[in-house]
């Protein structure tokens, strides 16, 4: 029996052979390195998910700065906002919108912290005058939002009579008349507002009441910032001793009269 060596294969086929063999190779290097490579990314996006929903990214405390005179239960009802739920997902923009409907808010910024910590910093509005209604007194800002009502007035805050307010709750706005009526006590500017204690609307328009005994005539609310001009050169540099009327309904021909006797 005649056994013959196996032939050797010629070197083209041979080469042709190592380029397929190198070829599937690398394929399955690189199947390998991409499926290697996707399950990281899959870990990584699992892992990421699970840390959002994960006590470590939940919200622990809820903090109010600037209020005094919004509680701060109340902004943080306002805010609908609760511990426990996840940080990332907050819409604090919304949150910001339900804060600002509070009556006495102005503006409210909000930050988040990765330490669980959402705050939120409030700038109040403050009152110009206060309108009288039946029974109370309501708050109003200069835009003519009521604020709150009260039963009882600070010597800081300026009354309004004579309009006939019949019913105002807090967050509610003033007609535009009421608003007229504001934008007169906003006018007031030192040193004639400390000597006004209380603005009156009758038929002849605007009367300011002052400390001292004596009235200044307004009339309607047209250039009133030279009628509080007039009313400020008038305290300024006149003696206002025995003063009955102060008239600057025509601010370039003030008119004063003095009570008789004066004594």
């Amino acid at each position: 029996m005649t056994v013959h060596a196996p032939s050797l294969p010629h070197p083209r086929i041979a080469q042709r052979r190592a380029t397929v063999d190198a070829a599937t190779r690398a394929k399955d290097t690189r199947r390998r390195r991409f499926l290697w490579i996707a399950l990281a990314v899959a870990f990584a996006l699992l892992c990421g998910y699970l840390s959002t929903r994960s006590e470590l990214l939940d919200v622990d405390r809820l903090e109010v700065n600037g209020a005094t005179r919004t509680g701060a239960s109340e902004i943080i009802d306002a805010a609908g906002i609760r511990t426990g739920e996840p940080l990332v997902g907050l819409d604090l923009r919304d949150a910001r919108t339900r804060i600002s409907r509070l009556p006495w808010v102005e503006d409210v910024y909000s930050t988040r912290s990765w330490n669980g910590v959402v705050s939120f910093t409030v700038t109040e509005r403050s009152p110009v005058a206060a309108m009288a209604i039946p029974g109370a007194w309501a708050l109003v800002e200069e835009n003519g939002r009521v604020l709150s009502l009260e039963s009882e007035l600070s010597e800081a805050v300026l009354p309004i009579v004579g309009l006939n307010v019949a019913q105002a709750a807090p967050g509610d706005w003033l007609s535009a008349d009421q608003r007229a009526a504001v934008g007169v006590a906003n006018a007031l500017y030192e040193p004639v507002r400390s000597a006004v204690r209380g603005i009156a609307l009758g038929p002849a328009g605007y009367v300011l009441h002052l400390h001292i005994p004596g009235r200044v005539l307004l009339g309607d609310a047209t250039a009133i910032d030279a009628k509080v001009l007039a009313v400020h050169t008038f305290i300024e540099h006149v003696n206002l001793r025995c003063l009955d009327t102060l008239d600057v309904r025509l601010p370039g021909s003030p008119v004063l009269t003095r009570r008789i006797p004066c004594q």
